[in-house]
């Protein structure tokens, strides 16, 4: 039997959702859906019952993705441990672009200096990618709480939170008695980490709640858009020191906050910890303790 519905009747069930799973596999929504239709004709079942608000497993679909998921796991897992064994391909990881280009970009470059070290290769996306649904790549870095169905891994720098604007912006800015003052002030945040906010005023002691902000969509767009006057954003460490440094951005209030999530690296639960994953993982975390010796 051809593979190709079968993957795209694995990624549809375990995301349970045509679109997303068609994003995923790089296909249309109309190819994704002639796949599922083929195995479905093969099988002489139908997996999916489709309806006005989408699409849910039939009895037969629940059934089939029971018994096929830990086969396919072992599928990918044999592939990807014989790709490593002839010398495979590079470490690929998705990741954050803001902490791409803010952390971990400027820092690879002593990772590759090393004799025998790991290639890296990095997929940026806003959105965090499903990676059991991406056999292409290996590993993904994280910002949140976990924990994350079907990934395994580790937590390995804390994140903090102050809030920045531009220095025009603070010059111009009523004087603030404390946190709570920010409520009354243009904020500016992502779509994809609504709590940043929340979490930051209730570690401030802050009951209230901001009830809106400006929206875009990565860290690095929203800090463009504080360095160009639009109002406050929060300034997530490490990801906006760079904003700092070159003076665009200057802290509105002093005293950094710690938020309750970490950067994490995950692996699928199914794969193995290879050398490679092992040696990125090990780099990360002395990369992770010197940045925050460093303060």
């Amino acid at each position: 039997m051809p593979l190709g519905p079968i993957e795209a009747f694995v990624t549809a069930a375990r995301m349970r959702s045509l679109t997303a799973a068609a994003a995923s596999m790089a296909l249309t929504l109309p190819a994704l859906s002639r796949r599922i239709r083929q195995l479905e004709a093969e099988l002489g079942v139908t997996l999916f019952e489709r309806g006005p608000r989408g699409v849910r497993l039939t009895e037969a679909g629940r059934n089939y993705i029971a018994a096929l998921g830990p086969a396919w796991d072992a599928m990918q897992a044999a592939t990807e441990a014989a790709r490593h064994r002839e010398g495979g391909h590079p470490l690929r990881v998705t990741v954050l672009p803001s902490f791409a280009a803010s952390w971990l970009v400027p820092r690879l470059a002593r990772l590759q200096a090393r004799p025998g070290a790991v290639a890296v290769e990095l997929h940026s996306e806003a959105e965090p990618l499903d990676l059991s649904a991406r056999p292409d790549l290996d590993c993904a870095i994280r910002l949140g709480t976990g924990p994350w169905p079907g990934l395994r891994g580790e937590a390995f720098l804390p994140v903090s939170a102050f809030p920045v604007a531009s220095p025009e912006v603070v010059r111009d800015m009523s004087v603030l008695r404390g946190p709570a003052d920010l409520l009354g002030q243009r904020l500016i945040g992502t779509h994809h980490q609504p709590a940043f906010w929340r979490e930051w005023f209730a570690a401030a002691g802050v009951e209230a709640a901001p009830v809106g902000w400006r929206s875009f969509d990565t860290l690095h767009l929203v800090y463009e858009a504080a360095a160009a006057g639009m109002g406050v954003a929060l300034g997530i460490e490490p990801i906006v020191r760079p904003f700092i440094e070159a003076g665009r951005l200057v802290p509105v209030l002093p005293a950094a906050l710690p938020l309750p999530r970490h950067f994490h690296l995950l692996r699928r639960a199914s794969a193995p910890a290879d050398r490679r994953f092992t040696q990125f993982r090990d780099w990360l975390r002395r990369e992770a303790a010197g940045s925050l010796a460093s303060g």
